[in-house]
């Protein structure tokens, strides 16, 4: 059976566009970020494996989030079949709703295991031995399913991006490798979260009108397209302003510094400039590469100035 007469339903080239390969990169700079500051800090508690596998957990919630994702919109009825968006593979058709279920299970409970392995790796030094990453990593999980079905819909996606994909996984990757947090970790959270949180706000501004129309209060519906493309810059200066605060607290070197902000500065600052500019969808889409790209920049030159 063929969907769009080329692609196959429930095919590997469907459940690759299900997945976005390219959204892992913001998962993964995540765990190098906080990985980063942690060898910096205590280089002879640090552990390959267990860094490893918090890499490997943090990817595999990004998938859940993308298939969850995909699944709410299409049944809230804010992403309808269109052959040109490529990203909507339920929508489209491309997963039927039991291979998405299946997957979504299949990706959560390889989560869980992932999730188990670090708990029994360095629970023995943690202060509550342990037990608190349970709470983290359900969590973690719940806020997969209440971004899609509630976060999104009420102006605090932007939020819970700074959470879900700066705060916990960077402080989580810290704290198990060094098994302390530190205001440091905090900031460092804040960096990635931010830089990350440009690519919603770039598909927030995308789809402003549309979101308007089917009642989904993203913060963009609240202050407007502008407002959205002034955020869109703002997010990215707000990571150089936390990476002074990381030079100031002998985090980094004023070298590392200097070539961690101002290749970020200038990627950033284009970008928004071509943002500006964009007056449709299509031209927006065009950043739909550019954006993951200067946030992955920053989060490998951070990861080498922390190391």
């Amino acid at each position: 059976m063929k969907s769009n007469g080329k692609i196959g339903v429930n095919s590997l080239k469907a459940w690759l566009l299900g997945i976005r390969p390219t959204s892992l990169g913001g998962a993964l700079i995540t765990v190098m970020v906080g990985a980063g500051l942690a060898h910096g800090i205590e280089p002879m508690k640090f552990s390959w494996s267990v860094a490893v596998l918090c890499a490997l957990f943090a990817c595999l919630m990004q998938v859940a989030a993308n298939l969850i994702n995909d699944v709410v919109d299409f049944s809230r009825g804010l992403d309808e079949p269109d052959p040109l968006r490529m990203d909507r593979i339920y929508a489209n058709g491309l997963l039927t709703r039991r291979a998405m279920n299946i997957g979504i299970g299949t990706v959560l409970g390889l989560a869980a295991i992932v999730g188990m392995t670090i708990f029994f790796s360095v629970r023995t030094n943690l202060a509550w031995q342990g037990w608190e990453l349970i709470l983290i990593g359900a969590v973690v999980i719940t806020c997969a399913f209440l971004y899609s079905t509630t976060f999104a819909y009420c102006g605090l996606g932007d939020i819970a991006v700074l959470i879900c994909f700066g705060i916990i996984p960077v402080c989580g990757t810290f704290y198990v490798l060094t098994y302390q947090l530190t205001l440091d970790a905090l900031i460092a959270a804040l960096i990635v979260g931010c830089s990350i949180d440009t690519l919603m706000i770039l598909n927030n501004v995308r789809d402003v009108d549309e979101d308007e129309e089917k009642d989904k209060k993203t913060s963009i519906v609240f202050v407007g397209e502008k407002g959205g493309k002034a955020m869109y810059l703002l997010a990215g200066y707000i990571c150089i302003l936390f990476l002074m605060q990381l030079w100031y607290h002998e985090c980094i070197t004023i070298e590392g510094l200097c070539y961690t902000a101002l290749p970020y500065f200038a990627l950033h600052t284009w970008t928004s400039m071509q943002l500006m500019k964009a007056r449709s969808s299509s031209e927006m889409d065009k950043l739909y590469y550019a954006t993951p790209r200067n946030f992955t920049v920053l989060g490998i030159l951070l990861t080498i100035a922390l190391w």
